[in-house]
């Protein structure tokens, strides 16, 4: 069972370390809101300084491969915008 603190923290982690990811990709990862999300991107989130990312494979919030598929699918959508 994971902490309610897990959550921030795993996005932020994501944020940091797969940039590539939109935040619905990031949504549907770690079960958070698209708010939360966009508000610690743009460093706005109520507690980000007290924030420290963590690993949402740690936190059992994901699993490796599920990140790993997440970022291989926005990998393909970054190059296909660039080849338009």
């Amino acid at each position: 069972m994971s902490k309610r603190q897990d959550r921030p923290e795993a996005v932020l982690w994501l944020t940091k370390n797969c940039p590539q990811l939109s935040d619905g990709q990031i949504v549907k990862l770690v079960g958070s809101t698209k708010k939360t999300v966009d508000l610690i991107r743009n460093k706005r989130y109520w507690n980000s300084s007290n924030l420290s990312a963590k690993d949402p494979v740690v936190s059992n919030l994901c699993s490796q491969i599920d990140i790993q598929n997440a970022t291989a699918k926005a990998e393909r959508r970054e190059a296909r915008k660039k080849k338009e």
